[in-house]
């Protein structure tokens, strides 16, 4: 019984260590394939700054709408956000942030050829319908090109 509980423990501990991991892809990444824009509870105004900075910069996509409310400890409270792509894609989202919450909540433009069927998803990036796992994997495979070209330019 103790093993049971010790192992149960230890997955949970895992299990929020993973949760509590800096994501590739957050607060924001843009790419010729990716725009993913990704709002925590723990995001900063500097980071919420330079998300707007980069959308303008790199991509063609605008906030039509976007307020963050700060709880008294500084974590973001409360997101709203609308998103309008300019190519017929758009959304919005709303949501309160409760103490605790790891969630991350923004958006994927995907404009690789293989779109995996959802070119645009706004909401919970840590859903299994978010299709951010494709990003992931697009980072790593990346970052391996990356490591490849200066291993060999050495």
């Amino acid at each position: 019984m103790k093993q049971f509980i010790s192992i149960a423990l230890f997955s949970i501990m895992v299990l929020f260590a993973k949760a509590q991991e800096p994501k590739s892809w957050a607060p924001a990444y843009f790419s010729k394939d990716y725009v993913v824009v990704a709002i925590s509870s723990k995001t900063t105004d500097d980071e919420l700054l330079q998300i707007r900075k980069n959308i303008l910069k790199y991509s063609s996509i605008r906030f039509t709408n976007f307020d963050v409310i700060r709880a008294k400890d500084g974590s973001i409270y409360f997101l709203s956000m609308e998103v309008d792509c300019r190519d017929s894609y758009s959304g919005k989202i709303s949501h309160a942030f409760e103490p605790g919450d790891t969630s991350y909540y923004g958006f994927v433009r995907d404009y690789s050829l293989n779109t995996y069927k959802k070119p645009f998803f706004i909401g919970n990036l840590l859903s299994d319908f978010s299709g951010i796992n494709h990003v992931e994997e697009y980072i790593q495979q990346q970052q391996q090109k990356d490591e490849q070209n200066n291993n060999s330019q050495e």
